[in-house]
């Protein structure tokens, strides 16, 4: 990953690339068209020493997974820290995560599959990162994120229908 991140992010720059890795070589490679942006953002995600490691040595911003805020907290001062080592720093406002969130109860609509679903994928409890209640619980969530650290969220509205994610999506 870490030499796929840095080829890619020169072929984004660079109108011709060579490139002699351990996994990976070019000789004059390009791609066509290149990005008008020659520094498009590198979010990484993952919570694993090696993550952090990446994050730190060429990622421009961090995305949390399946992390509680509780989680959230260490990874990004690890991130903080490993980057003051490597000479460099990541914005404060590139820190992020994503949830579900539902105006309602933990019974309503699609969330007992969604809960089932996620603790079945994760092993963890959504009850520490989904956001369910009324708009104070939601805030409140969102407020622990931000407590931790994180300043950029995606925010994903449960429904079962097409109308009903617009009206929790509204709601919020």
């Amino acid at each position: 990953a870490d030499e796929a991140l840095t080829l890619i992010s020169r072929l984004w720059s660079e109108e011709k690339v060579t490139f002699d890795g351990q996994y990976f070589q070019y000789n004059e490679a390009s791609i066509s068209p290149r990005p008008v942006n020659k520094n498009i953002p590198l979010w990484i995600g993952g919570s694993s020493k090696v993550a952090i490691r990446r994050t730190a040595r060429v990622g421009t911003g961090w995305q949390a997974g399946a992390e509680s805020p509780a989680e959230v907290a260490p990874v990004v001062e690890a991130i903080k820290a490993a980057a003051k080592e490597a000479g460099r720093k990541i914005d404060d406002d590139h820190y992020g995560t994503g949830f579900y969130f539902r105006f309602g109860g933990w019974d309503d609509g699609p969330l007992p599959f969604l809960v089932k679903n996620y603790q079945k994928r994760t092993g963890r409890d959504p009850k520490h990162t989904f956001a369910v209640g009324t708009g104070a619980d939601i805030c409140a969530r969102i407020q622990e994120y931000a407590d931790a650290g994180i300043s950029k969220f995606v925010l994903r509205p449960t429904g079962s229908s097409d109308d009903e994610l617009m009206d929790q999506t509204k709601r919020l």
